[in-house]
């Protein structure tokens, strides 16, 4: 059984254990790592319900705590497992602001109204967030930087994105 990604999002996955007292690492995918501890209860794939708090950082990553479990060897079977928040525990975003799920599988408008594509992912390397377009045409996936003058308008409730030609 897994979640429905209309309802849930993957926001990190638990790595390696740290140390003998029940710590183990995250790979967080939240924006701010310490966002981790404003939310109650995460889940994992079979529908588990856990408690994550951040405990320390180190130079690798957060360093948490699962479930209040104190020992190295009842821990270690969250290792490698995937964590994900209900999609509706995010705070609402701003006016053109969006989260990378809300962007992911919009159709790419052009500026006559036709579909040309479809958002295939959003990733940012670091120098700024990038969609990813399969184009019907070429068949090719392209990456665009997401400006507001690469795309300037996004509808989420219709799902469309339309992009400069």
């Amino acid at each position: 059984m897994s979640l429905s990604k209309s309802k849930f999002i993957q926001v990190g996955k638990i790595g390696r254990p740290k140390g003998t007292k029940g710590l183990l690492r995250l790979h967080c995918f939240l924006n701010d790592d310490r966002d981790i501890n404003k939310f109650d209860s995460f889940y994992l794939e079979d529908e588990s319900t856990i408690k994550i708090k951040i405990v320390s950082f180190d130079k690798k990553s957060p360093i948490i705590n699962i479930n209040n479990i104190d020992n190295r060897t009842d821990v270690e079977f969250y290792v490698n497992k995937t964590i994900f928040l209900q999609k509706e525990k995010l705070k609402p975003t701003k006016e053109n602001e969006y989260y990378f799920h809300d962007l992911e599988n919009l159709d790419v408008i052009n500026n006559k109204n036709e579909i040309v594509g479809r958002v295939v992912s959003v990733v940012n390397f670091g120098a700024g967030d990038l969609l990813e377009i399969y184009f019907q045409k070429s068949s090719k996936n392209e990456f665009f930087r997401f400006t507001e003058q690469n795309f300037p308008s996004v509808n989420i409730s219709e799902k469309k994105i339309t992009i400069k030609s």
